[in-house]
């Protein structure tokens, strides 16, 4: 009879190195769409120390789901509407609205180069107004503007219809037109003021 041989151990050498690794096309969704789901969230008003949380459990479960969903057409989009998803119940569950007095500090961090938002002028200070939007225009408009997403896309993520994205995206960005042209006016005065003093 035979001695008992050992119960098989964790893999070594060169059967550890060729164990399963995370999918590469995982990792670059993630450094892809990493910064600009944050900006997004804090554009909605999720408070700085719940944006890190909120965007890392929409990978974990899209990382759950990735042998299922890596091939879909609309891959960003369904990572945006579980983020949404997350944000709508942890706000629900905090009980709280409105922006947190971080958010401005949050936004005066230096872009990212590999942010596609990081060349568009005064894309922080836009970030920053979407506070004085009505919910649905700066739900449409965070999508549109920060997301990238399409009409089509912003359209199914929101349940809403398509000239319904169009007409409020308008009207966001009227109003982000007339902040902008106020603060200009107001850089201007203050300018002048003091100008005058010297």
């Amino acid at each position: 009879m035979s001695a008992p041989q050992p119960a098989a151990g964790p893999p070594v050498g060169r059967t550890a190195v060729q164990a399963p690794a995370v999918d590469a096309d995982l990792v670059a969704f993630f450094v892809q769409q990493h910064r600009p789901l944050r900006r997004y969230l804090r554009a909605q008003g999720c408070p700085d120390s719940d944006c890190d949380d909120i965007v890392q459990d929409a990978f974990l479960i899209v990382r759950r789901r990735w042998p299922t969903i890596a091939y879909y057409d609309e891959l960003k989009a369904y990572l945006y509407k579980v983020a949404i998803r997350l944000w709508h119940r942890h706000a629900a569950r905090i009980r709280r609205g409105g922006y947190r007095d971080d958010h401005e500090d949050y936004l005066a961090d230096r872009a990212d180069p590999t942010d596609p938002l990081a060349t568009v002028e005064l894309s922080d200070q836009l970030t920053r107004w979407f506070r004085h939007l009505p919910d649905r225009q700066r739900e449409v408009a965070a999508l549109r503007l920060i997301a990238d997403l399409s009409e089509v896309q912003t359209a199914q993520i929101l349940g809403i219809g398509v000239g319904t994205v169009k007409s409020q995206l308008n009207a966001a960005r009227t109003t982000l037109k007339q902040l902008k042209e106020h603060q200009e006016r107001t850089e201007r005065r203050q300018t002048r003021k003091e100008g005058n003093r010297r």
